[in-house]
């Protein structure tokens, strides 16, 4: 039989450490290649990245944000809505209750079965959507709505989904977000020339996004749809309306997180109200035309502001 010198032992230690190290640094996010009817899907979870999270709870920054971040890459037409998973998750109970239910969840199976139903209506290019547990601190917040998600598209192809598994009605909301951030995707990768949106161009993404999503999985319970009594429309859309042309406006953060004036979801409600008005009067137009209308045409051919003025005399 052999021996180990003690330098020799030595060594081994510390390759076995480097190595361990090495194992470590290289945590990556699970991928997965799909195609549904013709169009190429990238599915990612981040399962070995969060199990290394939770085990070491080192820097949040460093071991999850910038892997994201990286991920995504530079060439983004969206890289401010970032931030909304930029804030740190504590390496808690209640994150490792989230990533043990994803575990068992079957990804690859949902984004085909939305997408069997969701690209016909409107193709699309190659798509790459990530799927990441939410922020156990966001819980209350989202409990509000009755919605433990957000989702988000950082650009044309890339989906970002952050949702809580402990709510029992993320599978039935989970294609209908999927299907509104898939419009986005569509539409900046068709459309897109800058992010300083105007607030009417807000609204009318928004708007887009829901309508699309609701004709698809119409039994999806969204809690923005229908949020606003005719009082609330008439006063939020007479507020927005003196400034809805004005570029880079303040406005739309009000409109995305909400004020005392505008309630968080507004953005929603009033796009979609502005998109179910343009359908009634033109039913013609399909969603893979509507897509391409700008949003000062989608307004005047709507009558929306008449209607929300007739509607709360």
């Amino acid at each position: 039989m052999g021996y180990l010198s003690n330098k020799m032992v030595g060594t081994f230690i510390i390759l076995l450490v480097l190595f361990s190290c090495q194992r470590k640094i290289q945590a990556d996010f699970e991928r997965t290649f799909i195609s549904v009817n013709g169009q190429q899907f990238e599915i990612l979870t981040a399962e070995k990245i969060f199990d290394v999270y939770l085990a070491e709870k080192p820097d949040y920054e460093h071991s999850i944000f910038q892997k994201i971040q990286l991920e995504f890459g530079n060439n983004i037409e969206y890289p401010f809505l970032l931030d909304a998973i930029r804030n740190p998750i504590i390496p808690d109970d209640k994150l490792e209750e989230e990533l043990e239910l994803m575990k068992n969840i079957d990804f690859v199976k949902i984004v085909d079965s939305s997408f069997q139903v969701i690209t016909p209506k409107l193709p699309g290019p190659y798509t790459k959507i990530l799927f990441l547990p939410a922020n156990p601190e966001n819980r209350e917040f989202y409990k509000e709505f009755g919605i433990g998600f957000h989702a988000f598209t950082l650009g044309a192809g890339k989906i970002v989904v952050v949702f809580d598994p402990t709510f029992d009605n993320w599978q039935q909301l989970m294609p209908y977000a999927l299907a509104h951030e898939y419009h986005h995707s569509v539409w900046t990768s068709r459309n897109f020339k800058t992010a300083n949106f105007t607030p009417l161009e807000y609204l009318v993404l928004e708007g887009k996004a829901e309508a699309f999503a609701m004709k698809i999985f119409p039994n999806s319970e969204h809690p923005f749809i229908g949020m606003l009594n005719n009082n609330d429309e008439k006063r939020i859309w007479n507020l927005i309306k003196p400034h809805l042309n004005i570029g880079n406006s303040a406005l739309n953060e009000e409109l995305y997180y909400g004020s005392k004036a505008i309630p968080y979801g507004s953005v929603y409600a009033i796009g979609y109200n502005i998109i179910e008005a343009f359908k009634k009067n033109n039913p013609s137009v399909s969603d893979r035309e509507l897509i391409d209308f700008p949003a000062e045409k989608v307004l005047l051919l709507s009558d929306y502001d008449n209607l929300v003025q007739r509607n709360n005399p």
